[in-house]
């Protein structure tokens, strides 16, 4: 039963991986964020930090994978990705969320 679920934990994760990557080399994420910007930030931080915590839970069983620790990796790097576009700010242009700006 336990391999059932850290398989698809992992399938979800690769699922929320793969709907951020989509959204966002189709420009879906920079369509949506002309209506409201909000909802696109939001949406963002929802797949990649949701694609952690199933990889998270993926990894938690007795056997290990490397799928897992990959995907652990990868949404890491989307939720640094996701703070960076939306956050930070850029050559002088200001952040799309100005939190700390």
């Amino acid at each position: 039963m336990l391999k059932k679920q850290e398989k698809l934990f992992s399938t979800l994760s690769i699922m929320f991986i793969s709907i951020y990557i989509i959204l966002f080399l189709s420009t879906g994420l920079d369509k949506i964020g002309t209506y409201n910007i909000w909802f696109a930030f939001s949406l963002s931080v929802f797949l990649s930090v949701g694609g952690f915590i199933l990889s998270i839970l993926s990894i938690i069983g007795k056997r290990k994978q490397i799928v897992a620790y990959v995907l652990l990796l990868f949404s890491l790097l989307l939720i640094l990705f996701t703070v960076f576009i939306y956050l930070l700010p850029e050559a002088g242009i200001p952040p799309y969320i100005p939190l700390f700006y």
